[in-house]
């Protein structure tokens, strides 16, 4: 049951990153869907963790670990910085590193 719940979780997760990303890259140069689903990821992990009684398997270790993704952050840097686009590479990462441990601290205190 355990792994059920994981394999659900992360099911959604990375559904739910593809979707996001490919929407936002429709539209923007910036890599906007990315740093959303993994804004968004610290803030449920950040909720969930301040609450043992919640199911982690399904929401830590499936949603939030498939829908964050430092596998695609990492391809976004290596491509601005292959594009010389240092200021976007720049504002990409504190974005990311900010909002998300902003985000995590948010949903823990709501908790």
């Amino acid at each position: 049951m355990r792994l059920i719940l994981f394999m659900v979780g992360s099911g959604i997760g990375a559904g739910s990153r593809y979707l996001i990303d490919k929407y936002f890259r429709s539209r923007f140069t910036f890599p906007f869907g990315i740093l959303l689903v993994n804004v968004f990821g610290s803030f449920i992990l950040g909720l969930v963790a301040a609450n043992s009684k919640t199911n982690s398997l399904f929401l830590i270790f499936g949603f939030c670990g498939a829908l964050t993704s430092w596998s695609a952050l990492a391809l976004d840097y290596e491509q601005q910085l292959k594009s010389r686009k240092y200021f976007q590479l720049i504002l990409n990462l504190v974005a990311n590193f900010t909002f998300g441990l902003c985000a995590a601290f948010v949903g823990m205190k709501l908790v």
